[in-house]
């Protein structure tokens, strides 16, 4: 029986199918920092949130919209950076698209009462988490999309509550959306910083 032997180097380039995983080279260390400039940026806008007495609807819209147009943004540039099969980065260049007009509109101050903010937030959120958990099922592999299942729960489980929860004041919205964005924030940093940057569960 012949012995194949495997060098190190080739090693880092064969996915490991049986576990999910596939050892990254650059990509791996663009993943965290995409994924831990996204925890920053929702953790900050979730405190402050959380914080800070905001006013008006649309000084919150600000806060929720630049938090949605940062991570469209960088849902992008992975998609750009992918080696996902075609649909699959259709799905999230659509996904990331969308999240970015939102995020706009919201900054913008197009929304005006509560109840749309609550609406349009969690479809965002909502946005999001279905487009990364429908890009699970691809069998293409990528080392740039690295989500946790519980970060998609988490992103999941907060659209849907601002979206079917009628909020009855603006400060009630604000403390609870400022709360879901610092879970969500943690929960992706804590499912970045887990992983070390040569080995990085991929979507396959």
């Amino acid at each position: 029986m012949t012995r194949l032997d495997t060098t190190r180097d080739e090693a880092r380039s064969v996915p490991d199918r049986s576990r999910g995983r596939v050892v990254a080279g650059p990509g791996g260390a663009l993943t965290r920092a995409a994924m831990l400039a996204g925890a920053l940026v929702s953790t900050l806008a979730g405190g402050v949130l959380v914080v800070a007495p905001v006013g008006t609807v649309t000084a919150a819209g600000a806060f929720f919209g630049v938090h949605m147009a940062v991570q469209g943004a960088l849902q992008l540039l992975a998609v750009h950076d992918s080696g996902a099969s075609r649909p699959v980065r259709r799905l999230l260049f659509a996904g990331g698209v969308a999240a970015l007009l939102l995020g706009g509109a919201l900054v913008h101050g197009w929304v005006d009462t509560v109840f749309l903010l609550g609406v349009w937030t969690g479809c965002g959120w909502l946005l999001r988490g279905l487009t990364m958990a429908l890009s699970v099922t691809s069998s293409s592999v990528s080392h740039v999309f690295v989500y946790d299942d519980l970060l998609n729960a988490a992103i999941v489980s907060a659209g849907l509550f601002m979206t079917a929860f009628p909020f009855s004041s603006l400060g009630t919205l604000t403390h609870i959306g400022g709360s879901a964005l610092m879970v969500i924030g943690v929960v992706e940093a804590i499912a970045a910083a887990r992983r070390h940057p040569r080995t990085l569960r991929a979507i396959d």
